[in-house]
């Protein structure tokens, strides 16, 4: 009996594993960017030039993503955090505790894409804000 449960559980991780790894994969990884690079646009458009005010900066985030599929399985499959300054929005899309994309949305381009094996901790540069000065 102990020996199927440790059977079960190296299938369960190896499983968990095999999805995280996902994101490895450079077609994956990129295409995934470039749906979070837009996303993350559309919601600094939103503050820029539409009337949000008495709206939480989550539900301006929910209200963007309500518009595509993608941004929405973005928001359903990884931790997403938002940082804004003035009209400016930076948000990085994180697995966990590992920073996968950081991304300012006052550009046409993603700032970071992390590869597997290099990813820093969950948090903001230092510089994230000065690409939009």
């Amino acid at each position: 009996m102990k020996l199927l449960l440790i059977i079960l559980a190296l299938l369960i991780t190896n499983a968990c594993a095999a999805e995280n790894q996902t994101l490895c994969d450079t077609e994956n990884r990129y295409e995934t960017a470039s749906h979070f690079s837009d996303f993350v646009q559309k919601v600094n458009f939103k503050y820029a030039l539409e009337d949000v005010e008495g709206l939480s900066n989550d539900e301006v985030i929910d209200q963007v993503a309500s518009t595509d599929e993608d941004y929405r399985a973005i928001l359903d499959n990884f931790n997403v955090k938002s940082y804004f300054e003035d009209d400016n929005v930076v948000m990085l899309m994180c697995e966990g505790d590992s920073l996968i994309i950081e991304d300012a949305g006052c550009t046409a381009k993603v700032e970071k894409v992390f590869e597997c094996g290099e990813r820093p901790t969950c948090a903001l540069s230092s510089n994230a804000f000065k690409v939009c000065n």
